[in-house]
């Protein structure tokens, strides 16, 4: 491996316990020229709260689709390596998450929410009884 290329994609505002698909497209400049061959690295400990989902590659760009899981609040950084046989590229995510109550953020273009989560505090002690 030659050094490891760091990337890092700001996502702006998102919103707690929300899942959002990612798009990005980007220049294949920082990738080895097989870019198809890219996986997320798993170890030690895979992220559970971003995954790549699918990597397409054209002549120029690859575009790369990931799901981002925000289960805190504030400045919340997470970091995925994808690896290939000759290469390996860090993609480091940046968001700011909104904690409950505190706004609907404008999303970014290429970012839109796929889930509502249930929030863990809120689930067992609602006294809603839901519709008849």
């Amino acid at each position: 491996y030659k050094g490891e290329k760091k990337l890092e994609i700001q996502l702006g505002f998102l919103q707690i316990h929300h899942v959002y698909e990612v798009s990005l497209v980007m220049g294949k400049s920082g990738f080895a020229e097989n870019v198809g061959g890219y996986e997320q690295e798993d170890e030690p400990v895979p992220n559970i709260n971003c995954r790549m989902v699918r990597m397409e590659v054209s002549e120029d760009t690859i575009e790369m689709v990931i799901k981002f899981k925000t289960v805190k609040e504030k400045l919340v950084r997470e970091k995925i390596v994808l690896k290939s046989d000759e290469d390996k590229v860090s993609l480091e995510f940046v968001a700011r998450v909104l904690g409950k109550g505190k706004g609907t953020p404008m999303l970014r273009s290429g970012i839109k929410c796929v889930e509502v989560l249930p929030d863990p505090d809120e689930t067992e002690a609602s006294d809603w009884q839901g519709f008849d």
